[in-house]
């Protein structure tokens, strides 16, 4: 067993990111698979985007809201260590918004990204664009 230390607070989102890096994986790899062309699949992906993203999001916060003060021992390289996570939030964000383009099967810059933000995100988009006659 592990000894009575915990993990400090840069750990804690350390861990965090590394648990989203292997959910963002895990998701790109579903999306090549064969049945990843049908329509509920597809919407199930991007909702998972939408999720994904949302999380990412809470992390990011969490790592900018963190000082070096609050690690209960000293930490080597700590400015590094928190710009080499929000790098790899960044990386794990831009993933996402790859994937969300591709399984929405246009250019998502088309809308704002609030889309894959808000929970409703696809069915409001759905509504917008019947309006527009883009469906």
């Amino acid at each position: 067993m592990l000894s009575g230390r915990g993990r400090g607070p840069l750990q804690t989102v350390q861990h965090r990111s590394q648990d989203l890096w292997q959910q963002v994986g895990h998701l790109l790899s579903e999306s090549q698979l064969k049945g990843a062309l049908d329509v509920n699949k597809r919407r199930d992906i991007f909702q998972r985007c939408i999720q994904l993203k949302s999380e990412i999001a809470e992390n990011r916060k969490a790592l900018k809201n963190l000082n070096k003060g609050d690690e209960p021992a000293p930490v080597g390289n700590y400015n590094q260590r928190k710009e080499d996570e929000e790098n790899i939030l960044e990386k794990l964000t831009k993933q996402l918004q790859e994937l969300a383009s591709t399984i929405s099967g246009e250019n998502i810059t088309q809308y704002p990204f609030f889309f894959l933000l808000h929970p409703r995100g696809l069915s409001l988009r759905n509504t917008i664009e019947a309006e527009e006659g883009v469906v």
